[in-house]
């Protein structure tokens, strides 16, 4: 596992809302935050190209090619390329506004495109570059 302090990678932030819920279900699991990372990815699917991917890991269950962010006191796992050839910088929220509607939330930091549901998105590489004003979306 590479804990990345020479280049700066895109970053990862956890809401304290979303850190509480992964906190508390570690708690439900019987698990410390010590022995249980939040692992994010992506795989191809959904109307934009890419889907979000997120669940627990251990300790045992990270590669040599995975980046530990620490966001909130909770440790977010990540492959390398796919943070930043795909996801880019990221925002994880939790939302629990209705009963169908409820979960964590993924909200790109860097213009692109995310479909109207959030459940999928185009990958940072894929992103057309404007010299002066950025990424286009």
């Amino acid at each position: 596992m590479i804990t990345e302090t020479e280049n700066p990678l895109p970053e990862v932030i956890l809401t304290e809302r979303a850190a509480q819920v992964f906190k508390e279900a570690c708690e439900a699991e019987g698990s410390s935050l010590e022995d249980t990372f939040l692992r994010i990815g992506a795989r191809p699917g959904g109307c934009s190209g890419w889907k979000y991917e997120l669940e627990s890991s251990t300790p045992e269950e990270v590669g040599p090619n995975d980046v530990q962010i620490l966001s909130r006191t909770v440790s977010v796992v990540v492959d390398r390329e796919a943070l930043t050839d795909i996801l880019g910088p990221l925002k994880i929220d939790f939302s629990d506004k209705n009963l169908v509607e409820q979960g964590f939330v993924f909200e790109q930091l860097k213009t692109g495109h995310q479909c109207g549901c959030g459940e999928s998105f185009t990958p940072v590489k894929d992103l057309k570059s404007d010299k002066n004003n950025g990424p286009i979306s």
